[in-house]
């Protein structure tokens, strides 16, 4: 397996999670806390009650990737590409995966709008689960185009 390139390049990993934060509420800020305001827009934007979606997290989303190998990736990537135990622990504390709909190394206790049910993959990924990650990053794709050409044409009429 070829590594991910956020999983080795800091900037690109923050820059893709940054995004996150901004454009699919990647969150909470804090996951240890309780964040009331957080949960209760999740809750809204869900349809579902505060509770439920409290357990809707990127450690259990489809998009969230915990293979061995990527857990190697991860790893590896944290240390300039030598890995060890001090990068081993942070991995484990922050219950570290892949994001493959935003290309970027996510705690497993925080969430975002983009939450996909059945996850998280934990072997190689099936071609209909690689399928289901590529549609699913597609649309994402598409509505990031169109909120651009609409941000270009707003700013276009104060010309």
């Amino acid at each position: 397996m070829k590594c991910p390139v956020a999983t080795s390049d800091v900037k690109l990993n923050l820059k893709n999670r940054d995004w996150a934060f901004k454009n699919v509420g990647y969150g909470p800020a804090n996951p240890g806390e309780e964040s009331p305001i957080f949960w209760a827009d999740r809750a809204k934007e869900w349809n579902t009650s505060e509770d439920e979606a409290k357990t809707m997290r990127c450690g259990n989303c489809a998009a969230f990737i915990m293979t061995p190998e990527m857990r190697t990736c991860i790893v590896e990537g944290m240390g300039s590409g030598t890995g060890g135990d001090e990068y081993e622990a942070i991995a484990d504390a922050a219950k570290l995966g892949y994001c493959e709909l935003f290309e970027f190394k996510c705690a497993g206790s925080r969430t975002c709008s983009a939450w996909l049910v059945g996850g998280p993959i934990k072997k190689i990924p099936t071609k209909r689960q690689k399928e289901m990650l590529a549609m699913a990053k597609l649309e994402y794709e598409k509505a990031e185009d169109r909120y651009e050409k609409l941000e270009d044409s707003i700013e276009g009429e104060d010309d």
